[in-house]
């Protein structure tokens, strides 16, 4: 038993396993230092590189001479606050260029949607056969209107419809239920001859009432009645001088006037 012990003790009296355990401790010491100056060093490493790519950036935007970037240009500088005020600007507090460019765009769009509804219109007429018998204007102040011949849609001294011109009305219906964005004004115009009946004793009121008709006709086919508008104007406001038949027949008309606009619910 004496010598046993003897073997599991060094010449110092101290047991053998103990040196065994202190150079391992030794070893997991040195091993975590290790890892933690080679920790220091990355973070080091990653804030020289960190500093080297900003100063290079810094000198490429500012073309200095040195820079590691050559530029043909000098580059203006922009503030990165300046930058992102710019992005959060509202339409308001954008610059006036911006503002009339999308200005722009809106009007050149309205006007290809006016093109491809006068076209469609067009077409609609042309196969009906009552061309001759409307006319459509260019579109001009975000309106666009279309004259109907007052002796092809009623006669003479009369408010009620030529029945043989109701598909034209309908085309016109069918367009303000395509385009529900869309108002149409009527117009009733007559020639200057005086007329004086008991159901019309004046131009002003034959003109008012045949535009009120066509109206009630619209309304009555489901359109709302807030997108409609009806006028009488009698002669006032002729096309040509009233001094010949021929003139008086152009200017005795229904006009129709398209345009876009809110419609208040």
């Amino acid at each position: 038993m004496s010598s046993r012990r003897r073997e599991l003790t060094d010449d110092s009296g101290s047991p053998g396993w103990l040196m065994t355990y202190a150079d391992l401790m030794t070893l997991l010491l040195v091993f975590f230092v290790l890892l933690f100056s080679m920790s220091n060093l990355e973070k080091e490493r990653f804030a020289d590189a960190m500093r080297s790519f900003q100063t290079a950036f810094q000198r490429a935007v500012s073309g200095a001479p040195n820079s590691i970037v050559p530029l043909e240009h000098n580059a203006p500088t922009t503030d990165s606050t300046a930058i992102t005020d710019t992005i959060l600007q509202t339409p308001e507090e954008r610059p006036q260029s911006d503002q009339d460019s999308d200005a722009d765009q809106e009007a050149r769009a309205l006007e290809l949607e006016w093109q491809q509804l006068t076209r469609d219109m067009q077409r609609a007429f042309e196969l009906m056969q009552m061309q001759d018998a409307v006319e459509i204007g260019a579109p001009k102040d975000g309106k666009l209107s279309l004259r109907v011949k007052g002796a092809a849609l009623f006669g003479s001294g009369s408010a009620e419809f030529n029945r043989a011109m109701l598909p034209m009305l309908d085309a016109l219906l069918e367009t303000l239920v395509v385009n529900p964005g869309y108002k149409l004004e009527i117009q009733g115009h007559t020639d200057d001859i005086p007329i004086s009946t008991a159901q019309f004793p004046s131009n002003w009121e034959l003109s008012a009432v045949r535009a009120t008709t066509v109206l009630r006709y619209m309304v009555d086919a489901g359109i709302n009645p807030k997108r409609l508008t009806a006028t009488g104007y009698g002669s006032s406001i002729p096309l040509v001088p009233n001094i010949s038949s021929e003139n008086r027949a152009i200017n005795r008309r229904i006009e129709f006037v398209l345009e876009k606009r809110a419609v208040e619910q």
